[in-house]
């Protein structure tokens, strides 16, 4: 499988998100016309701590703890937060989040230099240092494939490939530029929030999501049209469960640098794109700036 170990550069650390430019920043810029904006992101406490114990194999929903004082005659609060999972929510996978048992992490990266203190590699804090602030494309499966007559569940494991994906975007007339972000809306989020408390149990639980391929052809897709990152409304970008042995866009994260995201509410904008006909938008996000984070909520935007 292909690898893209140097090509930024042998002390690189945030991968395919080096194909935005100043020149994309820029020309993403021009596309705020109305001043419209829109929240991608999904409340901490969302989707874990709608549901019970043992959802996720690691992952709880956070325990926000209010803390009161009085001090100069003034009212005071404080808070602390006790089990945050950067990724329990809306977020980023960085670049440590996936590594390749035989090659490592993203640019070559060992296990022993992801150590959290000072001196470690492929944190989430070199995401902030670089700007993400880019075009963002949006991707609406279900309206898009419904318009193609092609069938569509956000469960089931409905694999989108690489020609599928192209073949939506060229229906929606939009021609990838280098450093876009992709927006794929697959109806999940929309899905599970409807939901009753059991219905939540049995989507989440299910792991039978559908997304997008994960194999070879996918990777050259998105590495070819350079691509900066993938963020989708599932629990997983790609299609669950994998298949041990055979290449995933979680395994092209060390591979090739691809930064994913998952659990993006996309549906207001998704809705509103739909409506005018504007299926871009400017995109801008800014992660915890945690030395060696792993991942972070996404703290994401779009601005038309």
């Amino acid at each position: 499988m292909p690898f893209a170990r140097g090509v930024w550069g042998e002390n690189d650390q945030i991968g395919m998100l080096n194909n935005i430019s100043p020149k994309a920043t820029a020309r993403a810029a021009e596309l705020v016309r109305s001043g419209r904006r829109f929240n991608l992101n999904l409340p901490l406490h969302l989707p874990l701590g709608t549901l019970g114990c043992g959802a996720h194999r690691r992952r709880k929903a956070p325990n926000q703890t209010l803390i009161k004082d009085d001090h100069s005659g003034l009212l005071i609060r404080d808070e602390k937060i006790d089990d945050f999972y950067t990724q329990g929510s809306t977020q980023w996978d960085g670049l440590t989040h996936v590594g390749d048992p035989g090659y490592g992490f993203y640019n070559g990266v060992s296990d022993a230099e992801v150590t959290q203190r000072e001196g470690t590699k492929n944190g989430i804090e070199h995401y902030v240092r670089f700007g993400i602030a880019t075009r963002g494309v949006i991707v609406d499966l279900p309206v898009l494939f419904a318009q193609q007559g092609r069938e569509w569940s956000p469960l089931g494991r409905y694999e989108v490939s690489a020609a599928e994906l192209a073949q939506c975007l060229a229906h929606a007339g939009i021609t990838l530029v280098p450093g876009d972000i992709l927006l794929v809306r697959t109806g999940w989020l929309e899905l599970f929030l409807n939901q009753s408390q059991e219905g939540r149990e049995r989507v989440f639980r299910g792991r039978e999501h559908s997304g997008l391929s994960g194999d070879l052809s996918m990777w050259q897709f998105l590495w070819d049209n350079r691509v900066a990152a993938v963020a989708c409304d599932n629990p997983s970008v790609e299609i669950l469960p994998f298949q041990e042995g055979r290449p995933s866009l979680h395994l092209s994260i060390a591979r090739l640098g691809l930064v994913l995201g998952e659990l993006f509410d996309l549906d207001e904008l998704a809705a509103e794109s739909a409506e005018t006909g504007r299926l871009t938008c400017m995109f801008a996000s800014m992660p915890l700036n945690l030395r060696g984070g792993v991942g972070s909520p996404a703290n994401a935007m779009a601005l038309k």
